[in-house]
């Protein structure tokens, strides 16, 4: 029984230290396509492609944050008093919005990032 325990406990020692590392960047210019992240905060999501859609979601600040891959970036912009930048993003796992809707991985949506919110677990 001593060896199981320690062995489950060796198991979740191991995995959240795998979780628990990764860069947390600053600097966007290093944000590229195929770029994979964590974002933590409320985020305004689009569903098309274009930053005059109107917002179909709004996500919620939990701890995990939002999961994305970046599919494009785009134009460089001003929004709310923010310089920042827009990107075509794929959602890497679900996520609850503000309406209570849950959003299935592989979703897709346009996000405006500003300059001065870090991006955790970046991966080029």
């Amino acid at each position: 029984m001593k060896k199981l325990l320690s062995i489950l406990i060796l198991s979740v020692s191991l995995q959240l230290f795998a979780q628990s590392g990764g860069v947390t960047l600053t600097d966007h210019s290093q944000i590229q396509e195929l770029s994979t992240f964590r974002l933590m905060g409320v985020y305004e999501l689009r569903n098309q492609c274009s930053k005059s859609a109107s917002v179909k979601y709004r996500t919620v600040n939990h701890e995990g944050g939002m999961k994305v891959r970046v599919l494009e970036v785009l134009e460089s912009d001003w929004v709310n008093g923010k310089e920042g930048r827009w990107l075509w993003v794929l959602s890497t796992a679900g996520m609850w919005v503000e309406s209570g809707e849950w959003l299935p991985k592989h979703s897709k949506f346009l996000i405006f990032l500003p300059d001065d919110v870090p991006v955790f677990y970046f991966e080029k």
